[in-house]
């Protein structure tokens, strides 16, 4: 009775031992190695049509107005100028940001493009007045500063299987440089820009 208590002990001592080794880790093997999707490849050799490119006449800056009440005259004091439309060089693509850069790459590389706009992401600089009155006659007057603004849309197409236009946007860049500024009476009619600069700056005229 006793020999068999002790066998049936030992059975169970082997059956424990047997089944911790199925289930234990194997020491030194590798985990899985986690799977990695390829990103997705941007097409080569594109190439993109613009439309002609819209100059428009923006006003970018305008000052308070300021008042010669002299009868002879004199110089008018401006306060200082403050922004109107601020200016980026930029574009959007249906096709993302990295697409809209190449983009306006390619419409500055235009042969029939003015030379000398702005690169991408690059801002309109603070407004500097070079124009100076020295003596002027009583009245109110308002000082601006514009600038010229191109706009062109684009379509995109691209070789091989998918060669259709598959992407579209537009670009919108300025010509940087001042002097595109000037000042003028509200007492007069205006059009256009300076319209606008008499709306928001003038108390009398149009």
């Amino acid at each position: 009775m006793q020999k068999e208590r002790i066998a049936r002990g030992a059975g169970a001592v082997v059956l424990v031992l047997a089944v911790a080794s199925c289930t234990a880790p194997h020491r030194g093997a590798a985990p899985p190695a986690p799977s990695v999707t390829a990103p997705s490849a941007e097409p080569v050799g594109c190439g993109y049509t613009f439309t002609p490119a819209v100059e428009t006449e923006t006003l970018t800056y305008v000052a308070p107005s300021a008042t010669v009440t002299a009868p002879e005259g004199g110089p008018p004091e401006y306060p200082p100028a403050l922004p109107v439309q601020p200016l980026t060089a930029t574009a959007t693509s249906s096709a993302g940001e990295a697409d809209a850069r190449r983009a306006y790459t390619a419409f500055r590389d235009q042969p029939t493009v003015r030379a000398g706009l702005p690169e991408f992401g690059k801002a309109l600089p603070p407004y500097q007045d070079p124009v100076r009155v020295t003596k002027i006659g009583p009245g109110q007057y308002v000082r601006y500063g514009y600038n010229l603004v191109y706009t062109s849309s684009f379509v995109r197409s691209c070789p091989g299987a998918a060669a259709q236009r598959d992407a579209v946007g537009t670009v919108t860049t300025f010509w940087p440089d001042f002097p595109l500024s000037g000042w003028m009476d509200c007492a007069k009619p205006h059009e256009t820009f300076r319209q606008q600069a008499a709306l928001l700056m003038c108390t009398t005229g149009t």
